[in-house]
């Protein structure tokens, strides 16, 4: 039988019982309670068993097979009303928690690149709302955090007006797309932070308004370019610097996936972060960004609402994307989590908003840990290995990876554990209300007012205690690698000093 997946991409079939039997009074109000999660099939997610979404939608016992051309994007457990989760009975996660919750829990699998966007912040989505409720479904903000599944690649936040300078004189197609006014604004923004940003907002707007004529054959001769760089058969610089080829190829992979899409050209003004499994980082509102490809766990307040501007087929709103940003410049801080609750198998993630906030919960074999009693309403997927629970009304769950539960407020103290015969550990990842608010592990570019992180094109630490070179990547005079070429055409690293702006 074909397996579709509807507009509420909840497949209609015959329910089936999970091994998670009833061994407990299935009434009760304070026993952990299985959830049916829902799943979303955006063009840009992974295809059949590859993504972890499609494995998890299969355990979960929302679908009965997995189709290998369907892309699995997204696994939903909140209240929204574009996805509400629900029980096993058929009523609503919001009938069992006796309202709606402030946040949206989310397992991402990215095949290709998402959106270049942002989320409004609240009077921004609240506007939205009422002139285009067709294309923002609600009037809430969308502050998100992230955590790595597996290695992640994203685009995040501005990159410094220094490095789009060195990058506007390095790349003339890119330049092209940019115009005089713009660019000269750039250069001589000047050290005050106001003035920068105001350059940056004019760069950007100047770049997403190019004419699609321009913008399409600059790229294809910078494209042309760049493939003969990044070939065989080009001769490399003994040591090609790493943000170089990450760039060249990003863009290349970028184009590839969306021909003729000036968005291609995105990292040249956006940070290109690679985050490794157990990291995450936290978006607020009015923050550019594209998620590139990976797994992630994601957590944001009760939205739906996206603003794009490019890497789409979707609706594109480039002038209230504009007017929106914060354009702050530098990267969101890339935390591991702190240790919570006194164990450190017990990682808290916790971003400076109110709606939510994240734990990673790990039990390694022959082990036990007791999951924190909290006083609000808790959900929590198993996202990898395998155990068993137990508590004190004798509710014995079998965790399996992809199966979602609510812990209700209040429930009593879930123990898991792990069999010493195993061979790796049970985690889980559990979202609630942020009842850590005066302690925050994570900050957005904004909040940070400056980068936390050199940059790309920082010295290495030997050379900057070379006399004639600066004390720190951010004082005036930076020096920063850029590929030389003698008269006989023989390539060397040198180094561009960047103008004090």
């Amino acid at each position: 039988m074909e397996h579709k997946i509807h507009d509420n991409l909840q497949p209609i079939h015959q329910e089936r019982t999970m091994a998670s039997q009833h061994t407990y009074d299935s009434r009760s109000t304070k026993n952990v309670i299985p959830l049916r999660p829902v799943i979303k099939d955006y063009a840009w997610g992974i295809r059949g068993l590859d993504s972890r979404v499609a494995r998890y939608a299969l355990e979960s016992g929302i679908i009965d097979e997995v189709d290998p051309d369907c892309p699995y994007a997204e696994l939903w457990m909140g209240t929204h009303p574009s996805g509400p989760t629900t029980l096993r009975d058929g009523s609503t996660l919001e009938e069992a928690v006796g309202g709606p919750l402030p946040f949206l829990f989310k397992v991402l699998s990215a095949g290709k690149a998402l959106s270049i966007q942002a989320h409004p912040c609240k009077d921004g989505a609240k506007r939205l709302h009422v002139e285009n409720p067709e294309n923002y479904v609600d009037d809430n903000h969308k502050p998100e955090l992230a955590v790595a599944l597996t290695p992640f690649e994203a685009m995040c936040g501005f990159r410094r007006l220094e490095e789009i300078a060195i990058l506007i004189k390095k790349h003339p197609e890119f330049a092209a797309c940019i115009s005089d006014e713009a660019k000269l604004k750039c250069f001589l923004a000047g050290p005050k932070e106001e003035n920068k940003r105001d350059a940056l907002k004019m760069l950007f707007h100047s770049f997403m308004s190019c004419p699609k004529e321009t913008s399409s054959v600059q790229l294809k001769l910078l494209l042309k370019r760049l493939q003969k760089e990044q070939s065989c058969d080009f001769v490399h610089p003994h040591e090609e610097p790493p943000w170089e080829r990450k760039l060249s190829r990003a863009i290349l992979r970028l184009a590839q996936q969306f021909p003729g899409d000036s968005g291609a050209m995105a990292p040249f003004l956006l940070n290109y972060l690679l985050i490794a499994p157990g990291e995450s980082f936290y978006m607020a509102a009015n923050e550019p960004h594209a998620y590139v490809a990976g797994e992630i766990i994601e957590c944001m307040a009760c939205s739906d609402n996206v603003v794009r501007a490019g890497l789409t087929p979707k609706f594109k709103d480039v002038d209230n994307l504009v007017s929106m940003l914060t354009y702050s410049m530098g990267g969101p801080t890339i935390n591991a989590g702190t240790p919570a609750y006194g164990d450190d198998r017990i990682m808290r993630y916790t971003p400076p908003t109110g709606e939510f906030e994240v734990m990673v919960i790990t039990c390694n074999p022959g082990e036990d840990i007791t999951v924190p009693q909290l006083p609000v309403p808790a959900l929590f997927i198993v996202i990898e290995g395998s155990g068993n629970t137990d508590n004190d009304d004798g509710q014995r769950l079998v965790m399996r990876p992809g199966r979602c539960y609510l812990l209700p407020k209040d429930c009593p103290s879930l123990t898991l554990a792990v069999n010493p015969n195993k061979r790796g550990p049970l985690r889980i990842a559990l979202a609630h209300e942020n009842q850590h608010m005066d302690e925050p592990t994570l900050a957005s570019a904004a909040e940070i007012g400056t980068k936390q992180w050199a940059g790309e094109f920082a010295l290495p630490t030997e050379l900057r205690s070379v006399g004639s070179a600066p004390n720190t990547p951010r004082s005036s005079g930076v020096m920063s690698p850029i590929l030389n070429r003698n008269s006989n055409g023989e390539a060397h690293v040198g180094f561009y000093e960047v103008p004090k702006l």
